[in-house]
């Protein structure tokens, strides 16, 4: 068996061999001048590689075959390589097609001199297949909480995940304001009936069946449920302490010392408040900090305006499973992905008990809590990797269909927080909402400051999918297959969009005379040519976009949204009718 890999998945190893240098010294990044954004690509390249398979069986990915291309380069080269396309060619060999992505000091010649030495070092390779197969049980963390969607523990994406392959600034830029839509850190499971309730459910059942297991599930004999609810685990908040430090040394040699005093806001619940608590020790340190920030909890009240949860706004009465997760709409999925998984199972047990697919996800869950909570899992060593990609998927289609492009309110859960943030950029105060804005709140430079050389708001994963949304990155508006096993290059992917502690950065750049937009979704610099319109170059491979235009890609924002129908309106949906761009018109 193999799988094909197609270009998009194969960008996440650019970068590989980068260091991210952390100074409180202030610093520039690498000098380029900034109409120098198109990075310096060879032609498309062919190659045969070989290959060995330690698990004898074909499997292989872009990840792997380009890293091992990389490492076959000499580190001091300062090259990049980029695989675009593997395919399997012979029983024992692959076909390749790469670039090489040059430094920009290296000119023709030198090119040239590497090109060459690429192929002598590539015509002597020998790609070595995973050890582990898609298809064999594993426990194995590092590679399978890669697959454990918005209850993964919080991971660095690196900063080409997204299809940005320029990730220096131009000369003379430097990062003055910083806005940070942060998700709380890991926390126990919710009362929701496929998170917390679907777990309770089947700790039910086990404890009523206890002594009926053996083999890998013996240990179901002496278990039982151990973790508490929605409130924050300790690994938790100790993620947060180390996002508040890790923004203090990227971001702090710019910030600090240039306000006397930041206004930290918060969804108002305990998990998102702790979090925000423990960010802000790690950032101001844990003496005196109330003298240096305050916090101001938004309401989490149905019906409350609270742009870090902006569904808690759109609450249409009419359409009352808007705004829920379709159980059997991902259980349907499961059915397939974990038949396998259930099939092994109840070979470990006595005839009396049988487990079904809604046990086996959550026994997935379990793991990822757990390890969380508890820092192991006996339900880790369970599954395949592909039954983990199928947990992952069934929560993509769950996120995209309820609070993305794939749901009526998608854009409006979201709006609320990018009508914010255009508003910072603009100096003004929101006096009239006709969103999740609270414009009592944001009508104040008390409780909405413009000034700030930093913003921290902590919210939820599922704003975070909606923020994305309303801003038109149509890098992650995709028909998402139904199919199990998934698709390897399929862009929305919430284990890298929304982990635990997740974060979506804003940066406002100033380039000698002019202001520019970067975004980062956790490190992943975010496509902004992406967005609806064009406004953001489609030329710039760098990430930036001129603030003048970036406000004028967002000047519909609100009224594709179309808050007041979408939220209030009374209207029927047509089963039969798909929604693909987060919004609805009558």
């Amino acid at each position: 068996m193999f799988i094909k890999v197609t270009s998009a998945y194969a960008l996440v190893l650019l970068a590989l061999g980068c260091t991210i240098v952390i100074s409180l010294i202030p610093t520039y990044l690498p000098a380029r001048e900034i109409s120098e954004a198109l990075p310096t690509k060879s032609q498309v390249q062919n190659v045969e590689l070989r290959f060995v398979s330690s698990s004898g069986r074909d499997l292989f990915d872009a990840f792997s075959v380009q890293k091992q291309m990389q490492n076959a380069l000499p580190k001091d080269i300062s090259t990049t390589v980029l695989v675009l396309n593997v395919t399997q060619s012979t029983i024992s060999t692959l076909f390749v097609r790469y670039q090489l992505v040059f430094n920009r000091s290296c000119r023709k010649r030198c090119q040239l001199q590497i090109l060459a030495l690429a192929h002598l070092r590539f015509a002597s390779l020998i790609i070595n297949l995973g050890e582990i197969s898609f298809d064999e049980v594993t426990g194995d963390i590092s590679k399978i909480s890669e697959y454990w969607a918005n209850i993964r523990p919080y991971v660095d994406n690196p900063p080409t995940i997204f299809g940005v392959t320029e990730t220096d600034l131009p000369t003379g830029c430097q990062i003055e304001q910083v806005h940070v839509l942060h998700r709380h850190g890991a926390r126990y499971p919710t009362s929701d009936p496929f998170d917390g309730g679907n777990i309770k459910r089947f700790a039910e059942k086990i404890n009523q069946n206890t002594k009926n297991f053996f083999g890998s599930l013996a240990f179901l004999n002496t278990w039982s449920l151990q973790l508490g609810e929605e409130l924050l685990v300790p690994n938790g908040y100790n993620a947060e302490m180390i996002s508040g430090i890790d923004f203090r040394n990227e971001y702090g040699h710019i910030l600090n010392n240039a306000f006397s005093k930041s206004l930290l806001r918060t969804s108002g619940v305990n998990r998102n408040y702790q979090s925000t608590i423990a960010w802000a020790t790690g950032y101001f340190g844990s003496s005196n900090s109330t003298d240096q920030y305050s916090i101001l909890s938004l309401g989490y009240q149905n019906g409350s305006n609270n742009t870090l949860y902006g569904a808690l706004a759109c609450q249409n009465l009419f359409i009352p499973t808007a705004f829920t997760f379709n159980q059997d709409e991902m259980y349907s999925y499961l059915a397939p992905a974990l038949l396998t998984a259930t099939i092994r199972f109840n070979n470990n047990t006595n005839s009396t008990f049988v487990f079904d697919h809604i046990d086996a996800f959550a026994m997935q869950s379990l793991c990822a809590y757990e390890y969380s909570a508890l820092n192991s899992s006996d339900f880790c060593s369970l599954f395949t990797l592909n039954e983990w990609r199928g947990f992952e998927q069934a929560l993509n289609l769950a996120f995209y269909n309820v609070y993305a492009f794939g749901n009526e309110t998608g854009r409006a859960q979201g709006i609320g927080y990018v009508e914010e943030l255009l508003a910072r950029f603009q100096h003004r105060l929101i006096n009239i909402s006709h969103s999740s804005v609270n414009s009592t709140l944001d009508s104040s430079q008390t409780t909405f400051p413009l000034n700030q050389p930093f913003y921290l708001d902590m919210s939820h994963d599922n704003n975070i999918a909606s923020v994305l949304t309303a801003l038109s990155i149509d890098y992650f508006r995709e028909d998402l297959s139904q199919t199990f096993p998934p698709p390897n290059d399929q862009h929305y992917r919430v284990s890298r969009m929304t982990p635990f502690s997740a974060r979506m950065v804003t940066e406002k750049i100033r380039c000698q005379s002019s202001s520019f937009v970067r975004m980062k979704l956790n490190k992943g610099i975010l496509p902004l040519n992406s967005i609806r319109g064009g406004f953001c170059s489609r030329e710039r491979q760098d990430g930036l976009c001129s603030i003048e235009n970036f406000l004028a890609s967002q000047i519909n924002a609100s009224t594709m949204a179309n808050f007041d129908y979408v939220c209030f309106g009374n209207y029927t949906l047509d089963k039969n009718v798909r929604i693909t761009d987060g919004t609805l018109f009558p």
